[in-house]
């Protein structure tokens, strides 16, 4: 197991480098999914690792990260490939920064990142300047500290999930949502230590800025 956080950094056009800023780490790992590399640029940070096609930026001018190239034509997003990568390194918890705006199918395709790494029991979280958005499979998951924080779980890649919610205005105990009826929408933390307990299913989470 490698205790340090891994930091995947995207291309996303509506990146603000400010959120990268301010959630990383010096002991974190970096690792840049194509483009993204010109964000840790900007920020001053030499990536560990970058991989890409790099269609879409110039290639990398970096000798002290490690860099792989990709063909453009793939099946797998740069995103997917740079999380394959650092699966091998042995990192546990994933935070993803640069993953969403620009192209939905793009987000959507991140989302689909942190449903994987949750099924390897990963912990991971895509986060922009307005939200966190996390996948959740069956157990219990503490947040602590978003008292205030907006709050919406939805079934993911299922009909339905049975769960609990607790430290919320709107709690729910052994309640069923389904996926075609976003009851999940627009709930607000009011604890700084809630529970969700995911029953049967998995569900996406977004906690958003109050």
């Amino acid at each position: 197991m490698n205790t340090k956080r891994c930091i995947i950094i995207g291309s996303s056009p509506d990146t603000d480098i400010n959120v990268i800023k301010d959630n990383i780490r010096q002991d974190d790992f970096i690792a840049c999914a194509d483009g993204g590399h010109l964000y840790a640029r900007q920020l001053g940070l030499i990536p560990h690792l970058i991989v890409g096609d790099f269609d879409s930026s110039d290639y990398p001018d970096s000798e002290k990260s490690r860099i792989i190239r990709l063909p453009v034509r793939k099946d797998d997003t740069d995103t997917v490939s740079v999380v394959k990568e650092c699966l091998t390194l042995g990192f546990d918890e994933f935070l993803l920064f640069g993953m969403t705006g620009g192209r939905f199918d793009h987000t959507l395709a991140n989302i689909s990142v942190l449903y994987h790494l949750a099924l390897l029991g990963k912990k991971a979280a895509v986060i922009d300047d307005k939200s966190t958005t996390l996948v959740m499979c069956q157990g219990k998951t503490v947040i602590c500290g978003k008292k205030n924080c907006g709050f919406g779980i939805f079934p993911y890649a299922c009909n339905h999930i049975e769960l609990s919610l607790t430290g919320f205005e709107y709690d729910l105990r052994c309640g069923v949502l389904t996926a075609d009826y976003p009851v999940g929408v627009s709930n607000t933390f009011t604890s700084d230590s809630a529970e969700i307990d995911i029953l049967s299913g998995n569900a996406v989470a977004v906690i958003t800025q109050p």
